[in-house]
């Protein structure tokens, strides 16, 4: 059994390393972080990537420099040189990590690793390309997730068997209120924020809308192998009678909820997901679920 894996009552948890974050004071997204999980053994590391001007990606989960580096401006103008010179607002001496570098420290273990791809705007080829040879030397153990399908979409046409993994929180999510840049914007008749005209009014049962849904949001990313969902969505959805691991079990897609975090979720959350079929569960806080679970 993986250390990443963690035995609950209602069965096996397979939690993923979120921003390669295993427990409290674990620095989001750095090379020390990631090397730790790797050489943990953890099953998947996730990280957050951003494509650069000039090749490569920026490992970090900002979308401008000036968020937590000396630099400024947005990342996506920044060139890998202009990464490799700036340094962390709280620690003069470290930088955000490049992909390729991540990737070269990767190919020395046997963890996967999944990309959260955080550009917004549609990916020129040039930027596609550089994704896929940073990711070269591990390919076979990469995922890439995204809630941009347009990007999914580019990222399939350029290698379709590259691992991808869609989001879809931009077109249905929970009822909790968001920030004032959400999506989506509306709170659907069905209690969910839902911009769908379906949702404008109530005609059906909350379980048959949320599988209508779900079959129009699989076509919006049919090449996705994995589908990565708010885990309060997973627990409301249950709730309404709609077992969303199970539909995508049946269309040969796995079900990951993030991001549940010992402190802020219970045990019973993470045993309620075990028992609905969710193949992992990402988290900051792994060896806070060891000890619960202990």
């Amino acid at each position: 059994m993986r250390p990443s894996t963690v035995a609950t009552p209602a069965g096996d948890a397979r939690f993923v390393c979120h921003m390669a974050v295993m427990a409290p004071g674990d620095r989001e997204n750095s090379i020390e972080a990631i090397a730790r999980c790797l050489e943990s053994g953890a099953e998947r590391v996730e990280i957050d990537i951003h494509s650069l001007a000039g090749g490569d990606y920026a490992v970090t989960h900002d979308r401008r420099l000036e968020h937590s580096t000396t630099a400024a401006g947005p990342i996506g103008s920044a060139t890998p040189d202009d990464i490799r010179a700036c340094r962390l607002n709280d620690d003069a001496g470290a930088r955000p990590p490049l992909l390729s570098e991540v990737a070269a420290l990767a190919a020395r273990h046997d963890s996967e690793l999944q990309l959260d791809l955080k550009d917004w705007r549609p990916l020129p080829p040039e930027r596609v390309r550089a994704l896929l040879e940073a990711v070269a030397p591990v390919r076979e153990r990469v995922i890439v997730s995204s809630g941009q399908d347009w990007n999914l979409l580019r990222i399939h046409r350029a290698d379709p068997s590259l691992a991808l993994g869609f989001d879809p929180g931009h077109y249905i999510d929970h009822a909790s209120e968001g920030t004032p840049f959400f999506l989506p914007r509306t709170m659907g008749a069905y209690g969910y924020r839902d911009d769908h005209p379906t949702a404008i009014g109530r005609t059906e049962e909350p379980a048959v809308y949320l599988r209508e849904r779900f079959e129009a949001l699989a076509l919006q990313a049919p090449m996705a192998r994995e589908q990565f969902l708010s885990y309060r969505l997973v627990l409301q959805m249950l709730g309404d009678g709609f077992d969303v691991a199970a539909f995508l079990r049946e269309r040969g897609v796995d079900a990951n909820a993030w991001t549940v975090d010992c402190g802020k979720a219970s045990a019973a959350a993470v045993e309620q997901l075990v028992r609905a079929g969710i193949a992992r569960i990402t988290t900051n806080t792994l060896e806070g679920w060891r000890a619960a679970f202990a």
